[in-house]
């Protein structure tokens, strides 16, 4: 075999080679694709508490983004979701409603509170009827991180339609 012969059949077998292997995907050279999903839209949570109340508390000083819970509002809405909980008492009624919304919105966070009812509150939900303090549905902390990770506006709209109040800053009074 001359020299030009076996290069001419390294050649060949080289050519076939490459005939063989696909050619490599144009995605295993680039940056992965970015999901084509948006970021859900987080829930407008302003305005922030006033700043000559948040260097004042009346409690504990802990804030966070509530649901003011009206009288009967978790038992209507237990009785709604589950109507076999119609004869029930009130305190299953409760727990029940409330492991409902956490279910609603995908977040065991959520849980009952005492808040302080600050004239703001009144003012802007004339359905509060306590004085001092009241019982809420806590969402989340006024916290840097929990507020990067807020609730999406889609959840807390479900909330608001289920107990029948808009969120609001609360600070918590007691932490049942």
């Amino acid at each position: 075999m001359s020299g030009t012969q076996l290069a001419a059949e390294m050649q060949a077998l080289s050519l076939s080679d490459r005939a063989a292997t696909p050619p490599p995907s144009k995605h295993c050279d680039e940056t992965p694709r970015k999901s084509s999903k948006k970021r859900p839209v987080l829930v407008d949570c302003m305005p922030l508490p006033p700043v000559d109340e948040y260097h004042k508390p009346e409690a504990t000083g802990v804030y966070y983004y509530a649901i003011y819970l009206r009288d009967n509002a978790l038992v209507e809405c237990a009785v709604r979701a589950m109507p076999e909980l119609a004869n029930h008492s009130p305190s299953v009624q409760k727990l029940h409603a409330v492991d409902y919304l956490c279910w609603l919105v995908d977040d065991p966070s959520l849980s009952m509170q005492l808040a302080v009812v600050k004239k703001r509150h009144k003012k802007a939900m004339p359905c509060i009827t306590e004085h001092e303090v009241a019982l809420v549905l806590t969402l989340f902390p006024l916290e840097k991180e929990a507020y990067e990770n807020r609730m999406t506006a889609k959840d807390v709209q479900k909330l608001v339609d289920a107990l029948g109040c808009k969120p609001d800053w609360y600070e918590i009074a007691l932490f049942i």
